[in-house]
C-alpha cells in the first residue's frame, strides 16, 4: 500500500502498484476523529475519547478495506470502440478479479480522454471471475487514437479513501468524422440531385431471412415476430448496381474535412432509410452494400482518410 498526499505522476507511476488518499469527507472524518481526542483529552471525558478512537479505528479500517477493493484487478480486452468526432463514445472495459474476494463500485478513467458518464459504478466483480464496466468519454477529432492508459479507481465501500492503479492496454479507438454537411446526395443512377428513388423491384417480395445485426429495422417483419416467431428481415428483388454513389472526387469545391463529414452524414440518412451505397475515396471503392456492418467499415475508411495537412506536407516535400 502506498500513502501519497497527492495522485502520483503518470511518468513514474508504476503500473499496478495501488495508491491510496483520502477523499474530502476522508479527510473531515480524520480531522473529526483527531478533535474528538483532543476535547477528550481537553476535558478528560472517557466517552469523548472512546469515540475519537473509534472513528480512527473507522478510518483505518476504510483504508485497507478501500485497498483490497481494487487490488487484484486487471484488464481483460477492450471491446471494439468507436464514435463520431464533437460526439461522445462508449468504452467497453472488461476486467479480471484474481484476488479471492468479490470486489464491488470499481470506475476507470483514461488518459488524455474527458469523462462524461459511468454506467455501472455498482458492478459486482466476482472473485477469479470477470465483469464488464461501461464508460462514455468525449470524443477528439476525427482519426484512430490510442487508449494506451487506463486508471482503475474505487472509493467503495466507505467513501472515506480514493484508491487507484494504473494499467496499460494496446486499444484504439477509432473516431469517425463529425456527421456535418448541408449539402444533398446524388444517386448513381442518376436521378435529381435530392430526390430519392427506390430500386426497380425494390417492392417485389422475394424471402425471409433470419435478422442479423446491421440490418434495417424497416425491412424486419413485425407481424411475424408478434405471432411468435423468430425475429426475420425480408428480402426483395432488387436490380444489381441500385443505391447511391458517395463520390469523394465529386465533392470539388469544399476542403478534405468538409468533405469527409458530408460523406459521413450521407452514410448515416442512407442507414437510416434502408438504402444500399456505395462509397468511392481515391484509391478505394467500396459497395454496393447496406446495413449497419457496412456503414461502420465505410465510416473507418474516411476516419483514416489522411488530413490536408498531411497532403500539404508531401506536396512541400515533393
Amino acid at each position: 500500500m502506498s500513502w501519497l498526499k497527492s495522485k502520483p505522476s503518470r511518468s513514474w507511476a508504476r503500473l499496478g502498484r495501488v495508491y491510496i488518499i483520502p477523499t474530502k469527507f476522508g479527510f473531515a472524518f480524520s480531522g473529526g476523529a483527531i478533535l474528538m481526542i483532543l476535547i477528550g483529552s481537553a476535558y478528560q471525558n472517557n466517552l469523548v475519547n472512546l469515540l475519537g478512537f473509534f472513528m480512527l479505528a473507522i478510518l483505518f479500517t476504510a483504508m485497507i478495506a478501500t485497498h483490497n477493493n481494487i487490488k487484484g484487478i486487471e484488464i481483460s480486452r477492450v471491446e471494439t470502440v468507436s464514435g463520431f468526432a464533437g460526439e461522445h463514445f462508449p468504452v467497453s472495459l472488461v476486467v479480471h478479479n484474481s484476488g479471492r474476494n468479490t470486489k464491488s463500485n470499481c470506475d476507470f478513467t483514461i488518459k488524455n480522454f474527458k469523462k462524461i458518464a459511468q454506467y455501472d459504478a455498482r458492478a459486482i466483480i466476482p472473485p477469479r471471475g470477470d465483469a464488464r464496466l461501461l464508460a462514455s468519454f468525449q470524443s477528439p477529432e476525427r482519426g484512430v487514437h490510442g487508449l494506451s492508459r487506463f486508471v482503475l479507481s474505487t472509493t467503495a465501500p466507505f467513501g472515506l479513501f480514493y484508491a487507484w492503479q494504473i494499467r496499460t492496454s494496446e486499444a484504439v479507438a477509432t473516431i469517425f468524422p463529425r456527421r456535418k454537411g448541408e449539402l444533398k446526395w446524388t444517386e448513381s443512377t442518376g436521378g435529381e440531385i435530392g430526390h430519392l428513388k427506390r430500386a426497380s423491384g425494390a417492392e417485389d417480395f422475394k424471402e425471409h431471412r433470419l435478422y442479423q445485426p446491421g440490418d434495417s429495422l424497416r425491412r424486419v417483419d413485425w407481424l411475424a415476430f408478434a405471432r411468435g416467431r423468430q425475429l426475420m428481415s425480408k428480402e426483395f428483388d432488387e436490380t444489381a448496381g441500385a443505391g447511391l454513389h458517395f463520390d469523394f472526387q465529386k465533392l470539388r469545391d469544399i476542403e478534405t474535412e468538409a468533405r469527409l463529414e458530408q460523406l459521413t452524414k450521407w452514410i448515416d440518412l442512407a442507414i437510416q432509410l434502408g438504402q444500399p451505397f456505395t462509397l468511392s475515396i481515391p484509391g478505394k471503392k467500396f459497395g454496393p452494400d447496406q446495413g449497419l456492418a457496412f456503414a461502420h467499415r465505410a465510416w473507418t475508411e474516411l476516419a483514416k482518410f489522411p488530413s490536408a495537412n498531411v497532403d500539404s506536407a508531401k506536396n512541400r516535400n515533393a
